[in-house]
């Protein structure tokens, strides 16, 4: 029997690698070994404009179609798509990505920053806490889940070939944005979370049980060190272009 039964339904895992539904059953998609998934989304279109890129595929949901580019990116080949907000959602298309021979993903999206810091600063999480749902049904029961080295690594050389500072981090992944409580916050921040977001333990639950290379950059937007007053700044909004174009760098090398 390949389920493991729990009073709690979160806590229940299926090792079974097959399901009755699974990704790319209605079309054969064909992508590049190499992709970026990229929270954002006036900056994909724009590049895909700009750049002549040809549509490869495309993920349609009740709510918006996700257009697959194909680019060339420093003689690489990569797949470029916008990734939908929170990690039910993303790790569906990252799915989609696989099922059409995507092997290795980076993901670039901005974050919330828990300690004090400039709003843009980068990150990249080595580890996320899995206070989400997604991740429960791609791995068994563990508080987080880990990043992939090969990812890290190549995310890093790149910031430091530019020029940029980084830190590496663990991060904070939910699913309830407006749950983010005071002595949430406080909690997560003792335990050494640097920063909040909602896809990273998703995705990298994903990618480790469809035996993926992924990894992600993050950079803050607004800032929660200041418990008693949420600061939005400017929600990262000047700093998604360079995340994309790192993202796209990072890709190559990985």
């Amino acid at each position: 029997m390949s389920l493991i039964k729990n009073d709690y339904p979160i806590l229940e895992y299926d090792t079974e690698s097959k399901a009755i539904i699974m990704p790319g059953h209605s079309t054969d998609f064909h992508f590049p070994e190499r992709a970026v998934m990229l929270f954002m989304d006036t900056e994909v279109d724009h590049y895909a404009l700009e750049n002549d890129c040809e549509i490869i595929g495309q993920f349609n949901t009740v709510t918006k179609a996700f257009n697959v580019y194909k680019t060339i990116h420093n003689g690489v080949e990569l797949a470029v798509c916008q990734a939908p907000l929170g990690g039910a959602a993303a790790t569906q298309s990252m799915e989609q990505l696989v099922a059409g021979g995507v092997k290795k993903i980076i993901a670039a999206g901005c974050c919330g920053a828990l300690f004090t810091d400039n709003e843009g600063d980068f990150y990249i999480p080595v580890s996320a806490l899995r206070q989400e749902g997604t991740s429960y049904h791609y791995l068994p029961p563990s508080r987080e889940v880990t990043l992939n080295d090969k990812a890290i690594n190549a995310i890093a050389d790149v910031l430091i070939n530019r020029g940029f500072r980084y830190k590496k981090c663990k991060t904070w992944t939910t699913d309830g944005f407006y749950r983010e409580t005071k002595e949430m916050v406080e909690y997560r921040k003792a335990e050494g979370y640097s920063v909040v977001e909602m896809e990273c333990a998703s995705l990298a639950a994903c990618a480790e049980f469809r035996n993926i290379t992924f990894g992600q950059l993050l950079f803050t937007a607004d800032s929660l060190a200041n418990i008693e007053a949420h600061d939005i700044r400017n929600w990262g909004n000047r700093h998604f272009a360079l995340a994309m174009d790192l993202a796209m760098y990072a890709a190559v090398e990985v």
